[in-house]
C-alpha cells in the first residue's frame, strides 16, 4: 500500500512580542491597560481565536498557513482577573491585536494627583460596583433622614400650638 497524497503539517510555534501600556479612561480616575500583541507577517483576524474561561484567564491562540505543509502558531494566556471583564475590548489591525483592559479597583480608593509641581490634590475614587450597590441604600437612608427631620419639625409645631 502506498501513502499517496498524505502529508503531515509542520507546526512552527512562536511567542509573539507583547507590549503593555497604561492609559487614562473616560475620566482621569479611570485607568485602562493596553496590551498590544504583535503577530508575525501574514496573520489575519480570522486566524486568531480568543476564549475567556472561568478561571479568570483569557486564552488567545492563532494559526496561519505559511507554505505547503508549514503552519505558524502561537498560544497566549493572560490573567484578566484584575480587570472589568465586561469592559474588555479587542481590535485587530495591521498584524497587531490590541486589547483594552479597564482596571478594577477596591470599593474606595484615595489618590493623590500632582497637577502642578508644588500642588497635589487628594481624590476619593468610588468604584462603579460600589456606587451601583450603595445607591439604593443611600437613597433609602436619605428618605429616612428627611422623614425624621419632617417629624421633628412637625412635633415642634404641635408643641408650640399647645
Amino acid at each position: 500500500m502506498k501513502n499517496e497524497g498524505r502529508s503531515e503539517s509542520l507546526y512552527d510555534d512562536f511567542e509573539p512580542y507583547c507590549e503593555w501600556k497604561k492609559q487614562n479612561g473616560a475620566s482621569i480616575l479611570d485607568e485602562v491597560d493596553i496590551l498590544e500583541i504583535h503577530l508575525q507577517a501574514g496573520f489575519k483576524k480570522e486566524d486568531v481565536k480568543s476564549e475567556m474561561r472561568k478561571d479568570g484567564m483569557l486564552y488567545i491562540s492563532g494559526e496561519h498557513p505559511m507554505g505547503k505543509n508549514q503552519i505558524k502558531r502561537f498560544n497566549k494566556k493572560i490573567d484578566v482577573s484584575k480587570y472589568e471583564i465586561k469592559g474588555i475590548e479587542a481590535q485587530f489591525e495591521g498584524g497587531k491585536l490590541q486589547l483594552r483592559l479597564p482596571c478594577t479597583y477596591p470599593p474606595i480608593t484615595f489618590l493623590t494627583i500632582g497637577m502642578y509641581p508644588n500642588y497635589k490634590a487628594l481624590i476619593l475614587r468610588l468604584s462603579h460596583k460600589f456606587v451601583k450597590g450603595t445607591t439604593s441604600s443611600a437613597m433609602a437612608l436619605a428618605l429616612l433622614l428627611l422623614l425624621g427631620v419632617f417629624m421633628y419639625k412637625y412635633l415642634q409645631c404641635i408643641s408650640i400650638q399647645n
